[in-house]
């Protein structure tokens, strides 16, 4: 027998009584309906109709009635979507975003700042500090010199410490990274940005869509791996150091 829509949620009367109108109702009236005349067709409450589609793994009417149009009805008989499937979604959205973005031009004018730079400072605002901060270890680890720093007042002193030959990293937009920026470039610093840093970026690698704490570490991740696979000879002995410091601290 075929599967009936929310039979394997647990229903109220009056989500039940609007699990069985949907059941029943081809899809072409169903998409004709807004939320009032569906709830009103059901008999049941506008937001009977809007936790139904919660629960159904929709972020709401409008969610709902996308899909419906895409995938059919078949796709409300599939089973509930937990916070798991939506954190995959938004890894996939915001990796989806940088892959279509990013090419090879850019990638390879971002390694050779890296690659010349005598110093590196990775700098960010709070939205994408943790993708900053990754970066800056992540380049340790490759045997690059990095320093990170939130402090604002910290970094109008580490800045001007540094001048031609070295390197600021901006990891997303805001204020804050654009300031770093102009006084990196008053002390002769080149910039890389990794999301934002339209105006003042000797390099940009830049994605649309996707959320922009997930989009910046996706950004740093496909920078520093790109930087492997293009030069693995300059890497290889600093990361083989790496790794025997972690097992000699887990002795």
């Amino acid at each position: 027998m075929e599967e009936r829509v929310g039979e394997k949620l647990a229903l109220s009367p009056a989500m039940k009584r609007l699990a069985d109108y949907l059941d029943r109702t081809d899809k072409r009236t169903l998409l004709s309906l807004s939320v009032t005349e569906l709830s009103e067709a059901a008999g049941v409450s506008e937001a009977t109709v809007l936790r139904l589609c919660r629960l159904m793994g929709f972020k709401g009417y409008s969610d709902f009635r996308l899909t419906l149009a895409h995938k059919g009805k078949t796709w409300l008989r599939e089973e509930p979507k937990d916070f798991i499937y939506e954190l995959e979604q938004k890894y996939f959205s915001a990796l989806g975003a940088c892959r279509n973005a990013l090419g090879g031009a850019a990638l390879n004018r971002a390694y050779g700042l890296i690659l010349a730079a005598g110093k590196i400072y990775c700098f960010a605002g709070a939205e994408n500090a943790l993708a900053a901060l990754w970066l800056k270890n992540r380049l340790l680890e490759m045997g690059v010199f990095a320093a990170k720093e939130e402090d604002v007042y910290f970094r109008n002193i580490v800045i001007p410490a540094c001048g031609e030959g070295d390197l600021l990293i901006t990891v997303g937009g805001g204020k804050e990274a654009a300031r770093a920026a102009e006084l990196a470039r008053a002390h002769g610093m080149k910039i890389l940005a990794l999301g934002g840093g339209e105006h003042y970026a000797d390099c940009r690698l830049s994605a649309e869509g996707g959320e922009e704490g997930l989009v910046s570490l996706f950004l740093a991740e496909i920078l520093c791996t790109g930087l492997l696979r293009a030069f693995p000879e300059r890497f290889e002995r600093a990361l083989a150091r790496s790794a025997c410091s972690v097992a000699e601290n887990k002795l």
